[in-house]
């Protein structure tokens, strides 16, 4: 068994002197621009900070990107400039063949509904998954959604990704669909994200056309 270097728990931000930068201010931004963009204080993306980000006495705070890049504007208390760094982009953003996106999905939970729940909030999407928060504009080459689907008893279960964001939150952007009583892996079509230049949500949802299925291991993956 081989370590690993952990990741850094909170950031931390200095002074021109090398001091904590107590109540200093993070200001983010989409790569580039001076468009604001989101960032998160929790993995799931869920509960977004402010903008700008107030730092504690010690200079700290906790920031959860999204699969983008940034530019984050760094500032004293007193609305001083300390530095500004452009094209900061996250890990999840780096994107190369093959590479999923886990929305997750839980196995156990079942899905007995016979058309998409409807709505943009997060109770609408499907049990155990994530919401992908991100810019078209970020994301080179195509994409199509994957996960895994039963069917227990023989009918119709499907999947889609949705934009939560552009007022059409129960349009499928890509399907996924299977009669199997076994389980199957499946892929869609080429998904077709929301227009680049700002930030979409984009999320799961699950129907059948009758009784019960089960849906996991939702995923977004670069196909080329």
């Amino acid at each position: 068994m081989s370590g690993t270097l952990s990741p850094v728990g909170r950031q931390y931000f200095t002074d021109s002197n090398g001091d904590p930068l107590s109540g200093g201010k993070v200001y983010t931004y989409q790569a580039g621009t001076s468009t604001p963009a989101t960032t998160y204080s929790d993995v799931d993306l869920l509960v977004a900070n402010a903008n700008p980000i107030i730092l504690d006495a010690a200079g700290r705070c906790v920031i959860y990107l999204s699969a983008s890049s940034y530019k984050y504007v760094v500032y004293t208390s007193a609305d001083s400039l300390i530095w500004s760094q452009d094209n900061i982009a996250s890990v999840a953003s780096q994107a190369v063949l093959g590479e999923v996106f886990s929305f997750g999905g839980d196995s156990a939970t079942p899905v007995t509904g016979t058309t998409y729940p409807s709505g943009a909030t997060y109770a609408s999407l499907a049990a155990g998954t994530s919401i992908l928060d991100e810019d078209a504009a970020n994301l080179a080459g195509t994409y199509v959604m994957t996960g895994m689907l039963i069917a227990p008893t023989g009918q119709t279960i499907t999947a889609a990704i949705v934009n939560l964001s552009d007022g059409s939150p129960d349009t499928p952007l890509g399907t996924i669909s299977t009669t199997s009583t076994e389980g199957v892996p499946l892929a869609s079509g080429v998904v077709t994200l929301g227009a680049a230049g700002s930030d979409k949500q984009y999320g799961i949802k699950i129907k059948v056309t009758g009784g019960t299925g089960f849906g996991w291991g939702f995923g977004l993956r670069r196909t080329g």
